[in-house]
């Protein structure tokens, strides 16, 4: 599975060239952001074919706080902003105004962000469905344009190699980040069948996979004991501690998680710290759902938020953070604190569900 995006957008200078030093050379001064086009979706094809390049179009909404994200931590990234700028053409729209509208039916978006990549004459390659980290987006990015894992590739790849671990797996895992999850278990238990010994190395992999479909603590805290040695403890016990919450509501157990993970990895993870972060507010969530919920259970689930609050600092949650607390806040007729937090959420971001929440409180203080 969000305020309007701040588009960022750079000029490029294109230097002379001294006729006598370099005759063929095009000099372009660098820029730490990624250039996105202006124009409409034929003219942005046009630009691509005719320089060569694939396009990758950004289709955001102006509720998607994971689109800011991407702008604000992503987008300027010196890495992805020069192999961006060099080895694509980049477009932004937005999915529910203008041509945004129809490109967003053409290609089946139903999530935001989703980055969607595309050869010259508008055939999708591939996409990335929400938000990563810079480094995970450059990495995703690069795989794209190499096209060695892209999804048209592999797809291609196991028809030809249906019996290829990796392609098994890969696949899956398109599949899986799609959300897709319709016959993404005959590629999971094919990679299990195919290479029990885990040589390839995404036996344990799949595994995982498998016991975060089915969502179960039981079949998670299994994969654990199995695989004990595999490099994808951080996402185990990430997955392990989102299955307390979700499928049973037990807050405590999926802390304990958090507790090993922190104490494995530290508190400086941006993963791991944006995954707690986001926990805590589907935990905060449920609460403020909640029939016949206490107070006490209210202040639990305030304390946990405000404990959140130093891990994030500067990320999208932080304003979600502070919504939630004024919600539970006025929820307990605290209409004060309610209003001190709901200001503090709208001091960040300028949302409608903020300004509501606003002129409920104010409406319950005359």
């Amino acid at each position: 599975m969000k305020k309007k995006p701040i588009l960022i957008f750079c000029i490029v200078f294109n230097l002379l060239f001294i006729n006598n030093l370099f005759s063929n050379a095009t000099i372009f001064l660098q820029t730490d952001e990624v250039i996105f086009e202006e124009g409409s979706y034929n003219e942005v094809l046009k630009k691509a074919k005719d320089e060569n390049k694939i396009v990758m179009i950004d289709f955001f909404t102006d509720w998607c706080k994971w689109c800011v994200e991407l702008d604000k931590k992503v987008y300027t990234n010196p890495e992805v902003a020069e192999f961006a700028n060099k080895n694509q053409i980049n477009w932004k729209i937005d999915a529910e105004k203008g041509e945004g509208t129809e490109l967003a039916k053409k290609y089946d978006i139903s999530g935001y962000p989703t980055i969607l990549f595309v050869n010259p004459d508008g055939a999708e390659i591939d996409r990335i469905i929400g938000y990563l980290p810079a480094d995970e987006f450059l990495k995703e990015m690069k795989i794209i344009n190499a096209g060695t894992f892209s999804f048209i590739s592999i797809k291609k790849g196991l028809e030809v190699y249906p019996d290829n671990v990796e392609l098994n797996y890969k696949m899956a895992e398109k599949l899986i980040n799609r959300g897709n999850l319709e016959g993404v278990q005959v590629y999971l238990e094919k990679v299990l069948q195919l290479d029990p010994e885990n040589n390839k190395g995404y036996t344990d992999d799949a595994a995982l996979q498998i016991a975060y479909i089915d969502g179960s603590p039981d079949k998670i805290i299994l994969f654990l004991q199995q695989y004990s040695q595999t490099d994808r403890l951080k996402e185990a016990y990430i997955i392990l501690a989102d299955s307390y919450v979700k499928k049973n509501n037990d807050i405590d157990k999926a802390l304990e998680q958090y507790d090993i993970l922190f104490q494995k990895f530290g508190k400086s993870n941006e993963s791991i710290n944006s995954s707690y972060v986001s926990l805590i507010l589907s935990y905060a969530y449920g609460e403020t759902k909640k029939k016949n919920i206490t107070d006490n259970e209210r202040k639990k689930a305030i304390k946990l938020c405000t404990d959140a609050q130093e891990l994030s600092k500067g990320s999208v949650n932080e304003a979600s953070i502070f919504y939630y607390i004024s919600e539970l806040y006025y929820q307990m007729k605290d209409y004060n604190n309610a209003k001190n937090n709901i200001e503090k959420a709208l001091e960040l971001r300028d949302t409608k569900a903020y300004k509501e929440q606003q002129e409920k409180i104010d409406k319950a203080l005359r």
